[in-house]
């Protein structure tokens, strides 16, 4: 579409930008190649990097692991003992996973709504101060409907999944955490009943402690338990919206069947119509 004389510039994009060292800058210019705006886009993140939480807690636990493990042995209780130890550090799990996922979602979901805020703000600023007519018209349609409604729907899951992630990572942190402080408070304990097992008393006591060890891990279990099935329900709804959400980009939502054609209507350019579409703001329609 060409710009006849004295009438609002023509909005294009260059078709090539140098390489950026850090952020890039997209530039609008007028028909005659001057920069009138540019836009911001931030860089793709640099790749977050395991703090090792994990890895110093496994270390640490370990040790302690293996200073209960001989005292449930001595105390004859070692099978349903051990059973339990098992369970419940085979649960432990690494937060930094779903702290990355959540850093990730909440990214994608800022990107989203800058870029959605970009696009009416370039509607507003750049064409519809300038132009009316049918052209117009058809382009505001298709920004409100087919492009804002998705970055919204979109935006709205990316959202919802970095508060689960959130949620996720707070609760096998402290989940790591409790394992931990029972094994660091267990293991001394346990350590100094083993070396008095010989005696009556001492084994007894033993048999005792163990006995409350093996009830604190079996609550531990319990907890891992309520944890994932709550989070197992958390993550059922997201799939359901995301289900939902395939219906707006597929055909029948089935991604088998093709993505839905979200192109503007190639009329919108017409050359043999743009006078009668793109009118300059201020003059009578022909």
């Amino acid at each position: 579409m060409s710009t006849p004389p004295n009438e609002p510039p023509k909005i294009f994009l260059p078709r090539e930008t140098p390489p950026p060292a850090s952020s890039q800058q997209l530039h609008i210019a007028n028909r005659s190649g001057n920069v009138v705006r540019a836009v911001t886009v931030q860089p793709t993140p640099t790749p977050r990097t395991d703090p090792g939480f994990y890895r110093r807690l496994i270390s640490g636990l370990n040790p302690l692991r293996q200073t209960t493990r001989a005292a449930m042995a001595m105390s004859g209780l070692g099978i349903a003992a051990i059973a339990l130890d098992v369970a419940a550090t085979l649960n432990l799990g690494n937060p930094f996973l779903f702290y990355d996922r959540r850093e990730r979602w909440k990214d994608m979901a800022g990107l989203l709504e800058g870029n959605r805020s970009d696009l009416w703000r370039s509607y507003f600023d750049d064409i519809s101060p300038h132009w009316k007519g049918h052209a117009v018209e058809m382009l505001q349609q298709y920004i409100r409907f087919n492009v804002n409604g998705l970055y919204s729907q979109l935006g709205k899951i990316s959202g919802e999944m970095s508060g689960t992630m959130q949620s996720q990572f707070k609760e096998v942190s402290e989940y790591d955490l409790s394992v931990f402080g029972l094994y660091a408070t267990s293991a001394p304990i346990l350590r100094t009943l083993a070396t008095m097992s010989l005696h009556p008393v001492g084994r007894v006591a033993l048999m005792t402690q163990v006995g409350v060890f093996m009830s604190a891990t079996g609550n531990l279990v319990k907890q891992f338990a309520d944890v994932y099935y709550t989070y197992e329900g958390e993550l059922n709804k997201l799939e359901l919206k995301l289900n939902d959400l395939r219906g707006a980009f597929y055909r029948a939502g089935n991604p088998a069947m093709g993505p839905r054609d979200l192109n503007i209507s190639p009329t919108i350019g017409d050359a043999a119509q743009v006078k009668e579409n793109w009118i300059p703001a201020g003059k009578e329609s022909p």
